[in-house]
């Protein structure tokens, strides 16, 4: 990734993070809701799955040939997002 991307992660993690640690009983259609009200849209949003009392997702942010994205886990006060690559081109898959 380059510092652009870098820089652009800690900003998309904080702002996520801050936003589903409220959210009590995270479920994939309540993370959605939630990533959708921070402007991020269904096309970027990608394998939500409950796992347990959590939920997993991914959030394509590559933007200009960047490969920027997100793997978070929303779990209320210990929700956590994690960077991670894409490829550059094509469809969304994490490297």
């Amino acid at each position: 990734m380059n510092d652009r991307d870098r820089c652009a992660s800690v900003q998309h993690e904080q702002r996520v993070v801050e936003a589903l640690q409220k959210v009590s009983e995270p479920t994939p259609a309540k993370v959605r809701e939630v990533l959708n009200g921070l402007g991020y849209i269904d096309e970027r949003i990608h394998g939500l799955q409950q796992d347990g009392q959590a939920t997993r997702f991914y959030l394509d942010l590559r933007e200009s040939g960047g490969r920027l994205c997100e793997a978070g886990r929303a779990a209320g006060a210990v929700t956590d997002m994690n960077v991670c690559a894409a490829l550059a081109t094509g469809a969304f898959a994490v490297k």
